[in-house]
């Protein structure tokens, strides 16, 4: 409940600071400004003396809560990201990003010989390999990141052979498809029949667990099977009992985690600023 309320009450600061540009002209409202809970990133074209301003403004509307710390520049960390300008920003105005690693994160991942089950070991390998593809625009960076993940696993327990069993599974060339920009899913409500939906269950559900298995050959079948159980299914008149049109969907689609780079272009000369929050008792 904490998060949901400080979210909501730090929108609320927001929108008063963003009241007060209006009578303020030195006060410059970000081109882009995101936060998370306490963290905040925002892209400015002012200069370092116009972030400082805005920073003081904010702290001036509650003495309970200060930003007391701040980076400016036109590269900086924020999150799990590491936003900068590369060459291909002064191309077509697109931010870069990549993985950002804490110098204390000691990498302590789940040994090899953990009785885990043996799909779980090998999730976790494709899930951070695929989240090194998603979140890193350049390709070197990428590699980069895979030799020392390859490395630490090995630490932890980890079999070459195993390894590199696993890691052929993931490349950079499947940045597009990861990242679900060329046809993302349709946010719409379908009627169903509980037959239909039920069919949907058991099929995509065996999918699922063939991908979870590494068995590619299987999972392509049962999507075959389940694109051939929909097309039949919405060719079938609507006549039995359906579920009702405004009822949630029995099946939704899981959109993973995309990246924001590049959703937003900025031409200008534009910095980036990183903002921390911390309230005062």
């Amino acid at each position: 409940m904490a998060p949901i309320l400080t979210n909501i009450y730090m929108a609320m600061l927001e929108n008063e600071l963003k009241a007060k540009c209006k009578t303020d002209p030195k006060l410059i409202w970000p081109i882009l400004l995101k936060r998370f809970i306490d963290d905040g990133f925002g892209i400015t074209k002012g200069d370092r003396k116009d972030v400082i301003y805005w920073i003081q403004r904010f702290n001036e509307l509650r003495k309970t809560v200060q930003i007391d710390k701040y980076n400016w520049g036109n590269a900086l960390d924020y999150v799990d990201l590491f936003i900068y300008k590369s060459n291909s920003f002064y191309m077509d105005g697109k931010l870069s990003i990549s993985i950002h690693q804490k110098e204390t994160n000691k990498f302590m991942y789940i040994p090899f010989r953990s009785f885990h089950q043996k799909h779980t070991i090998k999730n976790i390998v494709w899930g951070e390999l695929k989240r090194y593809v998603r979140y890193n625009t350049e390709e070197k960076n990428f590699k980069k990141l895979r030799c020392r993940f390859f490395l630490r696993l090995r630490n932890r327990g980890f079999k070459k052979y195993v390894l590199s069993k696993l890691f052929e599974q993931v490349t950079y060339s499947q940045r597009d498809k990861l990242l679900n920009t060329e046809t993302p899913p349709p946010n719409v409500c379908e009627p169903l029949t509980i037959q239909e939906a039920e069919t949907r269950i058991i099929l995509e559900g065996e999918t699922a667990y063939s991908l979870s298995q590494g068995d590619e050959e299987t999972s392509n079948h049962l999507d075959s099977n389940l694109r051939t159980s929909i097309s039949l299914n919405a060719n079938n008149s609507i006549s039995n009992s359906t579920i009702a049109q405004g009822n949630t969907r029995i099946l939704g689609h899981h959109q993973g985690s995309t990246s924001t780079e590049g959703r937003v272009s900025f031409r200008q000369a534009t910095r980036l600023f990183h903002i921390q929050n911390m309230a005062k008792c």
